[in-house]
């Protein structure tokens, strides 16, 4: 089941990758903001995808296969037929 919206970033002060997490990928840069980076600076955004409740984080492609497995998205109206967006679940 897809629990959130999740990014993940490359931080270059600390040569590490991380995930961020929200409702929607919009809300995440929010918060990459919010953390003090300017946009495009100090960080490279790896993939945008989803994590389930497992706790793993999925592609879009990837979350679009689970959410569908789950019944969470109605495949007629998906905003793409392959990935899965925030707007197809909430």
């Amino acid at each position: 089941m897809i629990l959130m919206s999740a990014i993940r970033f490359y931080i270059e002060k600390t040569d590490e990758e991380v995930i961020l997490c929200g409702l929607r990928h919009g809300h995440i840069f929010a918060q990459l903001k919010s953390l003090g980076f300017k946009a495009h600076s100090g960080y490279e955004e790896i993939e945008q995808g989803f994590i389930n409740d497992s706790g793993d984080f999925l592609t879009r492609v990837q979350a679009l296969e689970e959410a569908k497995r789950c019944g969470q998205v109605d495949e007629e109206n998906l905003i793409h037929k392959n990935q899965l967006f925030s707007e197809d679940l909430w």
